[in-house]
């Protein structure tokens, strides 16, 4: 008999084969089904399709990822952000899921951590628990990234914008550095695509940091630009110091 194949993993760091998703272990209380009591028991720890058949990965996994993978990461540069008290706190992080999603996503040009370590300085100034009003369609931009209440909707929404690869974590969890860069990341990956399709050509990272900011249309009519601008000074300088 032949054997069966198995289903290759997504990434390394990844537990279970695309198309499904890691169930921690846990405790189930014991529950009604039709007329029959289904007795509490342990479920053990497993990988379950995801009826959408995309990819989706959850906060137990997200944690996961962190914990196992991403300390052999050392130090980005720091230069010219000394005035920020946590600017050395993330790059672990910053550094991880910026790896992650480019070796997923396998852009032509891969991002450079130093720039989502530049746009968290632009964004929240390194404070994990920002919060700021965006909109009435945004509604609270969250974290180190400033991940609105509408884009989390968008991340986890199977039939939505996102062909693959969705991120199914909640507002509430955008107070949590790993969360938040894990998602905040995915949707930069995201706003290169809208920035590309605004353009009329692919964005490079820089232009799509436009994008995700909103800044986008200002900035064609402005290189000056005084936020972009900014930004990209930050970026530069962190760039000299590696």
């Amino acid at each position: 008999m032949a054997k069966r194949k198995r289903n290759k993993k997504l990434h390394p760091w990844r537990r279970c084969p695309k198309g499904q998703h890691w169930r921690n272990s846990t405790y189930v209380e014991a529950y009604l089904k039709g007329d029959t009591i289904i007795k509490g028991h342990f479920r053990k720890g497993s990988c379950v399709k995801n009826p959408s058949r995309k990819d989706q990965i959850y906060k137990d996994e997200l944690h996961s990822i962190a914990q196992k993978n991403f300390i052999k990461f050392s130090s980005l540069s720091n230069k010219g952000l000394s005035k920020f008290s946590q600017s050395k706190k993330f790059d672990h992080l910053i550094q991880g899921w910026t790896k992650y999603w480019n070796e997923v996503l396998k852009p032509k040009v891969p991002l450079d951590p130093l720039l989502v370590k530049a746009l968290i300085a632009t964004e929240s100034s390194f404070k994990s628990r920002a919060k700021v009003f965006a909109g009435k369609r945004a509604g609270y931009a969250r974290g180190l990234m400033q991940v609105t209440d509408w884009t989390i909707e968008i991340l986890e929404d199977e039939k939505g914008e996102l062909k693959d690869f969705l991120v199914n974590v909640d507002q509430k969890d955008m107070n949590d550095p790993n969360l938040n860069l894990a998602a905040g990341i995915r949707w930069l990956f995201r706003k290169q695509e809208t920035a590309s399709a605004k353009l009329n050509k692919p964005a490079d990272w820089i232009w799509t940091a436009a994008d995700y900011k909103s800044y986008l249309r200002e900035f064609q009519k402005n290189p000056k630009h005084k936020q972009m601008n900014k930004l990209i000074k930050i970026y530069e300088t962190l760039k000299k110091g590696e």
